[in-house]
């Protein structure tokens, strides 16, 4: 019988651009790396969750083959919000048995749930997943392994989509996440190079509401209508205009504000709309928040590089940015990773910035 993932998951519970040409899938074509997937590579994302689904997208734009992993009465919505068959054609319930089309084709696995529904023992049961005797992975084993879980220590506390209030389980998702994130450290497969650990901030946005480059990597706009938290419409929709650029630190870390930051940005911007204005250009950095858009570019950057040319603990949060990081800007990002610096207010031309908003 098929093992069937994130079904028991839900019971335990209670810049890779769409190619203008039109063809199915971009290159990858900073460099020819050996270790990194390569072109047509299946790789199965464990979810559920909007995350999820934005990197399947992402994973297609870079010539690999997403295999969504997800309840089936997940699947039969997600097709709405996906708005992409081939994608979903390849989704399942579990993970494949002998002689199915997936299995032994499987080169990357990647833990991509938002909400804390997965529980520790998932990890071996997936990277050491066999049926009849015989690895699901390709020859030789899987290629990459990537682990994504929230941000420790965040100040701005994010909901995410499905929070309601009265059945909410906060108390118990910090060690839900702690033991994944343990029982995935302690495996086999983390001390090796080809496993990695993605941080991600507050989760927002996700969708196509922005710049071109989104247009084709987000899922529906139905998204931003699906929380009950008051104003997340509009928070959503900002981060895919204005919160696209990435940055990507060591371990576990946010980008704190500097002690004097508040204090100059009152001083020197003394109207709302200079305010509004000054934290959505010019590379203003979040604390602790990211676009889902920018995770998956993230991930989907690492699985394509050589093995080390990448943080093994990484931290992805967003800045103000209305298009992704060139190749050039990631190598630089993964090589040399760190909190972006905070802009002098004092420095910003408002009357610059408010009079383009008023030609658009």
């Amino acid at each position: 019988m098929k093992w069937i993932i994130a079904a028991l998951a839900i019971a335990t519970t209670g810049a890779f651009l769409p190619n203008p040409m039109g063809s199915k899938h971009v290159q990858f074509t900073t460099t020819s790396l050996e270790a990194g997937l390569q072109d047509g590579d299946q790789v199965m994302l464990i979810g559920p969750g909007f995350l999820q689904l934005v990197m399947a997208k992402t994973c297609k734009a870079a010539g690999l083959r997403p295999l969504i992993v997800a309840p089936q009465t997940k699947l039969d919505s997600f097709e709405k919000l996906v708005e992409d068959p081939d994608i979903m054609k390849d989704s399942t319930i579990g993970m494949p048995e002998v002689g199915e089309e997936q299995f032994g084709n499987i080169a990357a696995i990647v833990f991509c749930a938002e909400d804390a529904i997965l529980p520790a023992s998932y990890i071996r049961r997936v990277l050491d997943y066999q049926d009849k005797g015989q690895s699901a992975f390709v020859e030789g084993g899987l290629k990459k392994v990537v682990c994504c879980a929230p941000l420790q220590g965040a100040q701005n506390k994010e909901k995410s989509m499905g929070w309601i209030p009265i059945f909410n389980n906060d108390n118990k998702k910090d060690k839900v996440w702690d033991d994944l994130v343990d029982a995935y450290e302690k495996h086999p497969l983390y001390e090796s190079e080809i496993s990695s650990l993605v941080r991600f901030g507050g989760l927002l946005g996700g969708s196509i509401d922005g710049p071109e480059c989104i247009k084709e990597l987000g899922i529906s706009e139905d998204m931003y209508k699906m929380s009950l938290e008051q104003f997340r419409d509009m928070k959503e929709r900002g981060f895919d205009r204005y919160k696209l650029g990435a940055q990507i630190l060591s371990g576990n870390s946010l980008n704190n504000k500097p002690p004097n930051q508040e204090k100059m940005e009152k001083e020197a911007l003394t109207k709302s709309e200079m305010r509004e204005a000054f934290i959505i250009v010019d590379g203003y950095p979040e604390i602790d928040r990211a676009n889902r858009h920018t995770v998956a570019q993230a991930v989907v950057q690492s699985l394509l590089r050589d093995d080390g040319t990448y943080p093994k603990e990484m931290t992805v949060l967003s800045k103000a940015a209305s298009q992704f990081p060139s190749d050039s800007e990631w190598n630089a990002l993964f090589e040399k990773p760190g909190p972006a610096s905070w802009p002098d207010p004092f420095k910003f031309d408002a009357e610059k910035y408010m009079a383009q908003e008023e030609k658009v």
